[in-house]
């Protein structure tokens, strides 16, 4: 079975129905997930982003709701940041933004490509992507 991690704005898009502002592989994975072929993991942090996000944008779905869906769903599993995840601040500083790089590291972690169009993360080589 297939694995993928996703950053905020890629499932964002997806939950969102703004599948069109995802590539071709990126919906593939998604729609992979969503017919039992795959699970996506989902970063912690990345639920942090979602309600921001979310509410930047008039609160387009529950919230609420969502995250007692992810807790019962099969294709995604929430992935808590570790203390070892902490330590590899260093290596991944080629990331700026703080959550970007929990994100990647997390994917490196799982041995999961990334799904995000986030030039920075892509530009780094640090995590394989689905872009």
């Amino acid at each position: 079975m297939n694995a993928y991690t996703t950053d905020t704005h890629s499932l964002y898009r997806y939950l969102t129905n703004q599948r069109k502002r995802l590539s071709k592989a990126a919906l593939r994975a998604f729609e992979e997930a969503d017919r039992g072929q795959a699970i996506i993991y989902v970063p912690t942090i990345v639920l942090c982003e979602l309600w921001m996000v979310n509410h930047a944008e008039g609160r387009r779905f529950d919230f609420g709701q969502l995250m007692r869906d992810i807790q019962t769903t099969t294709q995604f599993v929430v992935v808590p940041l570790e203390f070892d995840d902490v330590m590899m601040f260093d290596e991944f500083a080629a990331i700026p933004n703080d959550h970007d790089r929990i994100i990647a590291i997390t994917a490196r972690r799982m041995d999961a490509p990334l799904i995000t169009s986030d030039g920075q993360i892509i530009a780094s080589r640090l995590v394989r992507v689905v872009r």
